[in-house]
C-alpha cells in the first residue's frame, strides 16, 4: 500500500514538473489568479468597490491569457522557431493585446463586456484544440476525446481532494484544535481547482509526437454513446417529428420553446457524431447514425428557423436571438458538410466555431450592432404609429398609446438600458435616463401598470376568536379535498386559479376565489405591507354558509386593477346556516 502511494506521488510530481516545463506561462497565470482571488477573499471588507472591480478585471484578463498562451505554446511545438527573437516578439504582441483588451474592451463589467469576453475565450480555447492537428488529419477526434476525458478525470481527482481536505479541516475545527473561518475553505478550493488541477491537467495533454490509436478510445464512453445516448437521441428525434406534425396540423406555435428544443438537441447530436466518428469503420450502428442523422436533423432545424422568425418578426433581434440564429446557421452548415463530404474533416467544425465566435462580437455584423439596429427600427416603427416623431425626435404625445405598445416601448427601453446603450436610441431626448420614462412617455419603464405586492400579518400574541363558527381549517396548497370522515363538509383550494370550494355531503355549498380576497385586502392597504389581524380577515357568505378568510401572508401582482395571487397562506372559519 505504501509503495503504491509513493509510486502515485512520484507520478504526480513528474506531471507537475512536465507541465511546469511545457506550460510555465499558463501555470503562472493560474497561480496569479488564485493569489488575487484569495487576496479579495480576505480583503474585500476593506477594499473599495473600485479596487475590487479592478482586481476582478485583472483576474479576467489573466484568465483570457490562459488559452492564448496555451495556443502559442502548442503552435511553437507544431512549428518550431529557431530564432528566439521571433518568439519573444509574438509573446510581446500577445501581452500588449491583452493589455489593450483590458483598457478598451473590459473597461466596464457590463453585459456587453461579459458576452464579448466569453466569445473571445471560446475562440481561443478552440484555437488551442485545433492547432496541434491543423496539418494532421489523423485521429483529431481521438485527441479531443483524450483531452476531455483527462480534463474530467483531473477535476474528479480535484473534487475528491478538496472534499478530503475540507473534511479534515472541519474535523479539526469541531474538535476545537484549531478554529478555521469559512474563508479558509475558499482559499483551499482556489488552490486545489486553480493550481493543482490545471497543473495536473497540463501534464496530461498529449504531446506533439504522441500517437493516439483507436485502442485508446475509452470503452465506457463507447458503451455510453452507442447503446444509451444514440438510442435516446433516435427516440427524441421521433418525438420531435410527432410534435412538429401536431404544430403544422393545429398551426399553433408555442412561444419560445421550439428554438431551444431543437438547438440543444442538435448541438448534442453534433457532439455525438463527432465523438463516434473514429468508430464509424468498425461499427455499423455508428456508421448509419453518422449517415442518416444529419439528414433527419435538417427539417427540424427548418422548424426552428420558422419559430425563430416568428419571434424576430414580433419582437426584433436581441443578443439571445442573434446567437440562436447564428448557432442554427452553424448547425445547418455542419449537417450539410457531413452529408456532402464522404470523408469530412471534423477539424473544420472546431475552426468554424473559433471564427464565428470572434465575428459574433466584432464589427458591424456583431450581435451588439445587429440587435441595436433591429431594436432601434422597432422602436421608431412603434412611435411612428402615434405620430410621436418629428425630424427623428420625440415630440408631445397627443394620442393614447395602446397597452400592448406601452409594453413594447417599455421593454425596448429597458433592453437598451440593460446594455448601457440608451444613447443609441436617437429618438430619445439628449441625456435621457430610464427614470424619465414617466415624464417623456407618461408611463413607467415596464410599459404597463403591473405592481407586485406582498402583505403579511403582524406577529401578535392575541388569538383569533372562533366563537360562533362550526369549523376552523388551515388551507394548504393542494388540489385535493381537505376532509374528515367525522364531519359532513370538505374543503379544496386550487392554487393555479385561486378557487376555494366547500362541499357538504357531495354538494357544492360555497365557491370563492382567493384573488377576490386579496383584492379586498390590498385595495384598503396599498401603502402598508404589515397589517393587523382584523385587516387580514375577509368575510364572505351565501344562503348556505358564512366564511371568514384569516390570511397570514399573501403576495401577487396587480395589473390594470386586476389581482393575481402567486402564493398565499390562510385559514378558514366556517359557519353552516
Amino acid at each position: 500500500m505504501v509503495e503504491k502511494i509513493v509510486s502515485f506521488c512520484k507520478v504526480l510530481v513528474a506531471k507537475f514538473i512536465s507541465s511546469s516545463k511545457r506550460f510555465p506561462e499558463t501555470i503562472f497565470l493560474t497561480t496569479s489568479i488564485v493569489i488575487i482571488l484569495c487576496f479579495e477573499n480576505h480583503m474585500s471588507s476593506v477594499l473599495s468597490s473600485e479596487s475590487l472591480n479592478a482586481l476582478s478585471r485583472i483576474s479576467m484578463i489573466l484568465g483570457l491569457g490562459i488559452p492564448l498562451f496555451m495556443s502559442i505554446k502548442v503552435f511553437f511545438e507544431r512549428r518550431p522557431l529557431e530564432r528566439a527573437s521571433i518568439k519573444a516578439m509574438i509573446y510581446g504582441i500577445s501581452i500588449i493585446g491583452l493589455w489593450l483588451y483590458y483598457i478598451f474592451l473590459l473597461e466596464d463589467m457590463n453585459s456587453i463586456s461579459m458576452i464579448r469576453y466569453m466569445a473571445v475565450n471560446i475562440s481561443f480555447y478552440c484555437m488551442f484544440i485545433f492547432i496541434p492537428h491543423f496539418y494532421n488529419k489523423e485521429n483529431y477526434e481521438l485527441y479531443i476525446i483524450t483531452l476531455v476525458s483527462r480534463f474530467f478525470v483531473t477535476y474528479l481527482y480535484s473534487v475528491i481532494l478538496y472534499a478530503g481536505l475540507a473534511a479534515i479541516l472541519g474535523t479539526i475545527h469541531v474538535l476545537g484544535l484549531i478554529v478555521f473561518s469559512g474563508k479558509t475553505y475558499f482559499d483551499i478550493g482556489c488552490i486545489v481547482f486553480g493550481i493543482f488541477a490545471p497543473t495536473f491537467f497540463l501534464g496530461n495533454i498529449p504531446k506533439n509526437h504522441e500517437e493516439l490509436m483507436l485502442s485508446c478510445y475509452p470503452n465506457v464512453l463507447k458503451i455510453l454513446l452507442l447503446y444509451i445516448i444514440m438510442p435516446l437521441l433516435t427516440v427524441y428525434t421521433i418525438t420531435l417529428y410527432i410534435y412538429f406534425a401536431k404544430i403544422l396540423i393545429t398551426m399553433q406555435w408555442p412561444e419560445g420553446i421550439v428554438s431551444n428544443l431543437v438547438m440543444w438537441y442538435s448541438l448534442l447530436s453534433v457532439t455525438v457524431i463527432f465523438a463516434i466518428y473514429p468508430l464509424r469503420d468498425g461499427n455499423h450502428w455508428a456508421r448509419q447514425f453518422i449517415h442518416w442523422f444529419p439528414i433527419a436533423i435538417l427539417p427540424l432545424l427548418a422548424m426552428m428557423f420558422a419559430s425563430l422568425g416568428i419571434r424576430i418578426n414580433a419582437y426584433g433581434i436581441t443578443e439571445n436571438r442573434y446567437f440562436i440564429f447564428l448557432t442554427g446557421i452553424w448547425l445547418v452548415g455542419c449537417m450539410v458538410y457531413l452529408i456532402v463530404r464522404k470523408r469530412p474533416r471534423t477539424l473544420a467544425l472546431t475552426i468554424s466555431v473559433a471564427i464565428l465566435s470572434l465575428l459574433s462580437v466584432i464589427g458591424p455584423w456583431s450581435c451588439f450592432s445587429v440587435s441595436t439596429a433591429s431594436q432601434s427600427m422597432r422602436f421608431e416603427r412603434i412611435l411612428s404609429k402615434y405620430d410621436i416623431l418629428e425630424n427623428g425626435k420625440i415630440v408631445k404625445i397627443s394620442k393614447e398609446i395602446s397597452v400592448d405598445d406601452k409594453k413594447e416601448i417599455g421593454s425596448i427601453i429597458s433592453y437598451f438600458n440593460r446594455y448601457n446603450k440608451l444613447s443609441t436610441l436617437k429618438a430619445l431626448p439628449e441625456n435621457f435616463s430610464i427614470g424619465q420614462m414617466k415624464t417623456v412617455f407618461g408611463f413607467s419603464e415596464t410599459g404597463r401598470s403591473e405592481k407586485y405586492f406582498n402583505l403579511s400579518r403582524k406577529k401578535q400574541t392575541n388569538l383569533v376568536d372562533i366563537s360562533g363558527f362550526d369549523y376552523f381549517v388551515e388551507v394548504s396548497v393542494t388540489n385535493e379535498m381537505i376532509q374528515n370522515s367525522n364531519i359532513p363538509i370538505s374543503i379544496s383550494y386550487t392554487e393555479k386559479d385561486g378557487e376555494v370550494k366547500i362541499m357538504k355531503m357531495g354538494q357544492l355549498i360555497y365557491e370563492g376565489n382567493i384573488n377576490d380576497v386579496a383584492m379586498r385586502i390590498y385595495s384598503n392597504n396599498k401603502t402598508n405591507t404589515s397589517l393587523q389581524n382584523d385587516e387580514m380577515m375577509v368575510t364572505d357568505q351565501n344562503e348556505n354558509v358564512k366564511v371568514v378568510y384569516v390570511v397570514k401572508r399573501i403576495s401577487g401582482i396587480e395589473e390594470n386593477a386586476v389581482i393575481s395571487v402567486r402564493s398565499a397562506e390562510f385559514s378558514l372559519l366556517i359557519k353552516l346556516k
